[in-house]
């Protein structure tokens, strides 16, 4: 289509032009070197930046992960000893209850026991124990210790332990204690439930400026 405009010159509207602009601004290659250094770095700066946050939080995640699966195994091993000694203390019951049938041997024995105390002898403890016995002497200090490609055998044996003193010294002491023994073995009444009566450990101490003698007497009950 023909545009014909009729308005004087001076009047027309003039058409604008799009601005020129400079294809050198816009080309990259062109740009200053320190304008893409600076680019380049605040691009690694952020990378960086979200990286460490990332670290950050994945550290704390792990930490907290570990610091429960340490209550856990904590709380676990507190369980595992628990019922160790649990058990230990229900066998040790079950046994006394057996033994308490016998009440009134009980209280015979302690009379006899009582009498049975010889001068010098005091005792300060009575308690009910169980010991493995029948084990050879190289594998008593573990029991699960084999030997010859067998595993040691015991027997698990209830008893008695008394623990006393003597009040004298060297081998005076020593016979104090071995008449002791010997008065509770001739006691029929005291003795017998036992199979046995054997001394264990003796050890000197002082007490109120006297040189004393301490004692383990174990009474090994017979089985069944």
């Amino acid at each position: 289509m023909i545009e014909i405009n009729l308005l004087p010159e001076d009047i027309r509207k003039k058409k604008r032009s799009p601005p020129n602009i400079d294809a050198s601004i816009t080309n990259v290659s062109n740009m200053p070197v320190i304008n893409m250094v600076i680019i380049a770095a605040g691009l690694m700066l952020a990378i960086q930046s979200v990286l460490f946050i990332i670290g950050v939080i994945s550290g704390v995640a792990f930490n907290s992960m570990e610091h429960k699966y340490k209550n856990i195994a904590s709380k676990r091993d507190e369980t595992m000893q628990l019922k160790v000694k649990v058990d230990a203390a229900n066998k040790k019951v079950a046994a006394i209850d057996e033994l308490m049938v016998k009440r009134f041997s009980w209280e015979k024995k302690l009379n006899s026991l009582s009498d049975s105390m010889t001068p010098g002898i005091w005792l300060t403890e009575l308690e009910y124990d169980e010991k493995l016995t029948g084990v050879p002497k190289s594998v008593s200090a573990d029991p699960a210790k084999k030997k010859g490609g067998k595993a040691a055998e015991g027997v698990l044996s209830r008893c008695l332990v008394l623990s006393g003193a003597a009040s004298s010294m060297g081998e005076e002491g020593t016979a104090l204690i071995g008449r002791f023994i010997k008065s509770l073995k001739d006691d029929p009444v005291f003795y017998s439930d036992f199979s046995d009566i054997e001394l264990g450990t003796i050890k000197r101490e002082k007490m109120d400026d006297q040189e004393i003698m301490t004692f383990k007497i174990t009474c090994f009950f017979k089985a069944g």
